[in-house]
């Protein structure tokens, strides 16, 4: 007898990504301790906090509750909450937060300064011991509300830092801020020099650039959020009749909606009734309006711009394009190319040196002028900046992402803008790449009495009723301004054609060697051509021929040619017949050319490539391109293709021009040479400040407005990529 067989193991469960915004993040280091604290978790597979929009993406095991994520990063010292349904709102609040605090510094500021300057005025015995004392002490109860209010954040950040062994920015600024109140306390009580009035200047210098680079990186991060935005509050529900409003989190697949002229769409939805124009640029990059009839897709949240239509919901809530959208873009704007994590690690040892550095000044200028000890370790501890180096690449990415998404391309890997950036090799698929995947008719033969615009309206009308992609060409095609004939007795038969009765008399369309049958004579033609082809004949006698071809995208000759002029090596690979390709191939001007290749010789061809040294950018479309585009180092997937080729590629062009090709290889190439530019920037500055505080050259205040400074024009730089304008050459290998 037969042992039992074993119980087959169940399937492992797929994780679940949770996604919170974190609320006091402010630099890498911040961004460091978040990570590490959810890492330690057991059943977190990967988490990625994004610093330019405060928002972690966290994979775990589904037992693992939203809760649990929440409290870990609470121990790390930052507040979890999840995304809201109005960012842009819970962002004003954080703002009307910060400035309060930077007022109340800037207020006490100047009153401090007021008290400053009749000891700065003042000669020896101009100014009495008690007036003295009696304005230092002013200074004092006017300063501690700026460090118990205004630079509480920054306090907190640090003892956080301590705490996990994890210290960030915040910890040099705060050792700064305390080590200069308590030597100007003892200067009140005991006599010596006090720092309010640097205290106060610098705490303020600092709140303000933290508030300006926030309200900067907000503009990185609009156009994620802006598709938040998009859907209505309210939908059409039309049932028995009746119509009625509902909220469009409460529609299912299978109702029945009304869009009303100049409103939203709700949900994706198929037009069952009505005719209109759509507005999708917000979600396609196409700055026309799209025409829908019945049968016609409507992404949720394109505006109907011209009359009512019905429609019936195809996708349920948060299954929709736009949400689709948003959480590619910010999984893309989370995901850390080597540039990011490089910069992570230098800034996260940075802060240790610095803290090094202004001790070691500090006990130099001990022995040389204790006057400027302390303010040397002050101005050490400020005017390093390793945010700005943390800043450098996760602003840009961020930034590079919503522009690409403003032109229709949508990024699903933040690692592919790198990747695409350094691109040598562009390999195309032909079908529904650069060509339409639609049938075109491009010849008409006439072989009997009748003209060709005669036959054109007998080929319509015999097709008319059909959705093969033969007779959408035919009926697309058909002459303006004829009346087609009447057919009665359609007969389509599967793989031969279709056959009528016109009048008297029967005629088919289909294969040359079925319709010989009904013309009683072979097929007059030569049938050596690889174009394909469709005879129409009648009872006895031959009517027409005609040819068809799949016709060019009306862009893909520029892009080519911009390609190729900018560099870029163009490759056709496409497993169509090798005339077809061939003649393709020449009408771009691409020169090398590869026929008849099946989905894994195309992914050993890009593997060929790669091995060699090149960086390849493959763009294909359909289902048999899923594996080259899942092994290219960089690939792209047009969005009418195939559902399976856009799950394996790193950017979605939903735009339908291709066009877009060429910005997001312009735009990426931008990023890289920004990122570049502000590293080299960070370094630069913290390679020639240090040497100036630690020689007693710069003061706390001044250290504090060049740290500031420091990190908003790293910010401001990344923001051009959001601004328009001509795109940059697209140079292999160029900064």
């Amino acid at each position: 007898m037969n042992a039992p067989a074993a119980p087959l193991a169940p399937a492992p469960e797929e994780p679940n990504e949770t996604v919170f915004d974190v609320e006091g993040v402010t630099c890498a280091a911040c961004v460091t301790r978040v990570e590490s604290a959810l890492a330690r978790l057991p059943g977190v597979a990967e988490s990625s906090l994004n610093l330019a929009s405060r928002r972690v993406r966290i994979r775990h095991d589904p037992a693992i509750p939203a809760e649990t994520l929440a409290a870990v990063i609470a121990r790390a010292g930052y507040r979890a909450r999840p995304p809201g349904l109005d960012p842009r709102g819970m962002r004003r609040v954080e703002e009307r937060r910060a400035l309060w605090r930077m007022s109340l510094a800037g207020f006490v500021m100047m009153q401090i300064m007021m008290f400053s300057v009749p000891a700065y005025m003042a000669t020896d015995g101009d100014m009495s011991w008690d007036i003295q004392r009696l304005l230092d002490i002013a200074s004092l109860v006017l300063t501690v509300p700026v460090l118990l209010f205004s630079s509480g954040p920054i306090f907190r950040a640090a003892w956080h830092g301590l705490v996990t062994r994890q210290p960030g920015m915040d910890l040099p600024v705060a050792l700064g801020v305390v080590v200069s109140f308590v030597a100007s306390v003892h200067g009140t009580f005991r006599g010596g020099p006090v720092y309010y009035d640097s205290i106060t200047m610098f705490v303020f210098f600092i709140l303000c650039g933290r508030y300006f680079e926030s309200r900067a990186l907000a503009g990185t991060v609009d156009a994620a959020d802006s598709l938040a935005q998009l859907l209505p509050r309210r939908a059409w529900k039309l049932s028995g009749g009746d119509r009625t409003e509902t909220d469009p989190a409460a529609l299912a697949p299978g109702d029945l909606v009304s869009i009303p002229a100049g409103e939203a769409a709700p949900a994706d939805a198929r037009v069952v009734s009505g005719r209109s124009e759509f507005d999708e640029s917000l979600l396609t990059g196409e700055s026309y309006p799209v025409q829908k009839s019945s049968g016609d897709l409507v992404l949720a949240g394109s505006v109907n711009l011209a009359s009512p239509v019905e429609a019936r919901v195809e996708r349920e809530p948060g299954a929709a394009t736009v949400d689709l959208i948003r959480r590619q873009m910010e999984r893309a704007s989370a995901q850390k190319p080597r540039w990011a994590l490089l910069a992570d690690r230098v800034a996260t040892a940075f802060v240790g040196i610095v803290i090094a550095l202004a001790a070691l000044g500090a006990l130099a200028w001990l022995a040389i002028d204790p006057s400027k000890a302390l303010e040397v370790a002050v101005a050490t501890l400020v005017v390093t900046c390793p945010c700005a180096l943390s800043l450098a690449t996760p602003v840009a990415v961020t930034a590079c992402v919503n522009a690409l998404s403003r032109i229709g391309v949508m990024v699903t890997s933040g690692r592919a803008i790198e990747a695409l950036a350094s691109a040598t090799h562009v390999v195309f698929d032909k079908t529904g790449t650069l060509t339409t995947g639609r049938m075109r008719l491009r010849e008409v033969h006439t072989l009997g009495a009748r003209d060709r615009d005669g036959c054109l309206a007998m080929a319509a009308a015999l097709e008319g009723a059909l959705s093969h992609p033969v007779a959408h060409a035919l009926v697309a095609a058909r002459p303006a301004g004829v009346t087609l004939p009447t057919m009665t007795d359609l007969r389509p038969l599967a793989g031969a054609g279709v056959e009528a009765r016109m009048g008297e008399t029967v005629v088919r369309v289909g294969s040359p060697a079925w319709c010989a049958e009904l013309a009683g004579s072979p097929f007059p033609l030569p049938l050596d051509s690889d174009e394909p082809l469709a005879a129409m004949a009648e009872k006895g006698s031959w009517l027409a021929a005609f040819r068809f071809d799949d016709s060019l995208r009306p862009e893909a000759p520029a892009l080519v040619e911009r390609l190729r002029k900018d560099g870029l090596e163009v490759v056709l690979l496409s497993g169509d017949r090798s005339a077809v390709v061939d003649r393709v191939g020449a009408e771009l001007g691409i020169a090398e050319r590869h026929s008849g290749a099946g989905p894994e010789d195309k992914a050993r061809f890009v593997e060929a490539l790669a091995a060699s040294g090149a960086v390849v950018a493959m763009i294909g479309d359909g289902i048999n391109d899923a594996p080259v585009l899942a092994r290219a180092q960089v690939s792209l997937a047009l969005a009418g293709g195939a559902a399976l080729a856009q799950s394996q590629a790193d950017l979605v062009i939903a735009n339908p021009s291709l066009e877009a090709v060429g910005e997001a290889l312009s735009l990426a190439r931008r990023t890289r040479r920004i990122i570049r530019q502000n590293v080299a920037w960070s370094i630069g500055y913290n390679l020639v400040m240090l040497p100036l505080a630690l020689t007693a050259q710069l003061t706390p205040w001044v250290a504090a407005l060049g740290m500031s400074i420091s990190s908003l024009l790293v910010v401001g730089n990344a923001l051009r990529l959001l601004r328009g304008g001509p795109p940059a050459p697209l140079r292999p290998g160029s900064a």
